[in-house]
């Protein structure tokens, strides 16, 4: 079972490996964006990405060590749906282009819920980052 922070952590890697800097990486208990990653260059961005886990990350909570169902999965998939665009309002920052993206575990039920809203997620240019159980991630979509 994929925690918040497993999934953060490998995509933070990911994009270490690209070149990235890791401006921000926040554990499940804190507010704000998940992830801050920045590539300087002759064309500057900054890439922020919302984060969900695969199970509760809180000890002793009713869901911890269990999968979330449908329903939470589907909720979870809004939540970082709307976080993205909200992201994507923010236009630039100080000359560095916004880029928007949503980490998640690599289940059926996340692709299930995904492949619903992938034409505006593509559209919209929303990075998509898929950990699988050993940590692996896959981009759906190159990082510009």
């Amino acid at each position: 079972m994929l925690l918040e922070s497993d999934v953060i952590n490998a995509v933070c890697k990911k994009l270490e490996f690209q070149d990235y800097f890791i401006q921000q990486k926040l554990q499940p208990n804190q507010q704000g964006d998940d992830i801050i990653a920045v590539k300087a260059g002759l064309h500057p961005r900054k890439l922020i990405i919302e984060a969900k886990g695969e199970t509760s990350s809180r000890i002793g909570s009713e869901r911890y060590g269990k999968p979330f169902d449908s329903a939470q999965v589907r909720v979870h998939v809004a939540e970082a749906f709307y976080k993205s665009a909200q992201v994507l309002s923010r236009g630039t920052y100080e000359g560095e282009k916004i880029l928007s993206g949503i980490a998640l575990p690599d289940t059926n039920l996340h692709r299930n819920y995904v492949k619903y809203i992938q034409p505006v997620l593509d559209n919209l240019q929303i990075i998509v980052f898929w950990v699988d159980e050993t940590k692996n991630v896959q981009i759906t979509s190159p990082i510009p």
